[in-house]
């Protein structure tokens, strides 16, 4: 290798690194303000989730633990918001608990607030506080909470009020969205939205009993609920920011659905199952958004990584000649 080759090596090792924060900070906030739709096959966890949550009957009402807080919305608040949409295009009733810290029922209510307000400006039909969902705020125990809603969910959610469409507060049960729940088993559906250990608790207290359970993590949490999954004690689990995209992905393109002579974007291995695309407004949301820009930053790494170590490697073979 000659001296100018290695001369040039040195030169792009000897870069100032503000540069590089700065094609950084460009290149991901174009795929922010610029979403690119990236193919891809959902993991069989995912498309679990998503095939268990769409033979929910519509008339059920759906369960949503969420313990999500600010700090993972990056990948939480993407999973919340697409199942969110979800149920809101099915018109499923659907209440909202948080465990874990005193903001995860803010940051529920917020994104609940936020796709309101995208309905709204689509002309479609806005979800009202008591009517369709009920809010029931933090509860500061996990074990001893979902233990006392396995035994009573009554006695356990009793004391609870929301306030209806006049803003009078009532008790949780009168609202139409709880009045037909006696037990955790009369619901279609309950899904844990979480980044801790809270998800170890509702497998370990309600796997037995018949409501399906399934799971959106985060990716740090993603390892160790898997083998939930695999042990059939939750129906799927979306794992991570390429969890939330592969739900979008199966909203906006349904799962063994196809028109005319056209193959499936999304094929189910194991269902046969047609599952037809969401019909609402938005599909893709935040999981578009950050899944071609965490694309972009991990190549950017890359780059960098290859290139620093290839330039000391070479460097150190020039002045070893």
């Amino acid at each position: 290798m000659s001296e100018a080759n290695v001369s040039i090596w040195e030169k792009m090792q000897a870069i100032d690194r503000r540069w590089l924060y700065a094609i950084l900070l460009v290149l991901t906030s174009a795929g922010l303000f610029i979403p690119v739709e990236v193919p891809v096959e959902p993991d069989g966890s995912t498309l679990d989730l998503y095939a268990s949550l769409a033979e929910v009957d519509p008339e059920k009402t759906v369960l949503v633990q969420s313990d999500w807080t600010n700090s993972t919305r990056g990948e939480n608040a993407g999973h919340f918001e697409a199942l969110i949409r979800f149920l809101m295009a099915r018109n499923q009733k659907f209440v909202v608990y948080s465990y874990g810290d005193p903001q995860a029922p803010q940051v529920a209510r917020d994104a609940l607030t936020r796709i309101n307000q995208e309905r709204e400006a689509a002309g479609r039909y806005v979800y009202k506080e008591f009517d369709d969902y009920v809010t029931l705020g933090y509860f500061p125990n996990a074990e001893a909470q979902t233990v006392s809603m396995d035994n009573n969910i009554r006695a356990a959610w009793g004391h609870k009020k929301v306030k209806d469409s006049t803003g009078k507060d009532r008790p949780c049960f009168e609202s139409p969205v709880l009045q037909d729940i006696n037990s955790v088993d009369d619901a279609g559906y309950l899904m844990i939205v979480t980044a801790s250990s809270t998800i170890d608790i509702a497998v370990e207290r309600l796997s037995d009993n018949t409501v399906p359970m399934g799971a959106m993590v985060t990716g740090d949490v993603g390892p160790q609920v898997l083998p939930y999954h695999q042990a059939e004690q939750v129906t799927g689990v979306g794992v991570g920011l390429k969890g939330v995209y592969e739900f979008e992905f199966m909203m906006n393109y349904g799962v063994n659905y196809a028109e005319g002579d056209e193959k499936p974007k999304v094929a189910h291995p194991n269902r046969e199952v047609m599952i037809p695309p969401v019909e609402d407004s938005v599909t893709f949301g935040r999981g578009k958004s950050y899944y071609a820009t965490l694309h972009i930053a991990l190549t950017l790494l890359i780059i960098a990584v290859v290139v620093g170590n290839l330039g000391l490697a070479l460097s150190k073979k020039g002045k070893g000649n």
